[in-house]
């Protein structure tokens, strides 16, 4: 029986720490775009049934998503998308003047600047504030 009440205590602390790491999130201004809850296959324009004023049923995209491509909103909105689960990281430098991330944050381009992820590989500049905060 105590195995039992075991496994019940660490499922309400995961369950409950997951809430606070998610409060956490939602205080200091992120919140975890919708993901994606239809199937994708033979759907190649989002805005098709997002754009804003389409389909009354369907959530609207925001103003300043209209000219983005479908994988950009992959990038945010699939399930399996790493903003689902985890808040970006904060840019921790000024970035006026610095107009192109990959310069320093190419894999191995410039040590001990942290590489971008390998799933960021391809990705425009203008995309990485989109999830990346700058410094005040």
């Amino acid at each position: 029986m105590s195995h039992r009440r075991s496994i019940v205590a660490s499922a309400f602390l995961l369950v409950g720490l997951g809430a606070l790491v998610a409060f956490a999130w939602q205080q200091e201004g992120w919140k975890t775009p919708p993901a994606v809850e239809h199937a994708l296959e033979g759907r190649d324009n989002c805005m098709m049934c997002h754009k804003a004023g389409v389909m009354e049923a369907v959530p609207d995209a925001p103003a300043n998503h209209a000219d983005w491509p479908n994988d950009i909103c992959l990038m945010c909105h699939a399930k399996d998308a790493a903003v689902q689960t985890t808040a970006p990281s904060a840019i921790t430098h000024p970035i006026e003047g610095r107009d192109n991330c990959w310069m320093c944050h190419k894999p191995g381009a410039m040590e001990p600047v942290p590489d971008a992820p390998a799933n960021h590989e391809g990705r425009d500049n203008k995309y990485c504030t989109l999830c990346h905060a700058p410094a005040s």
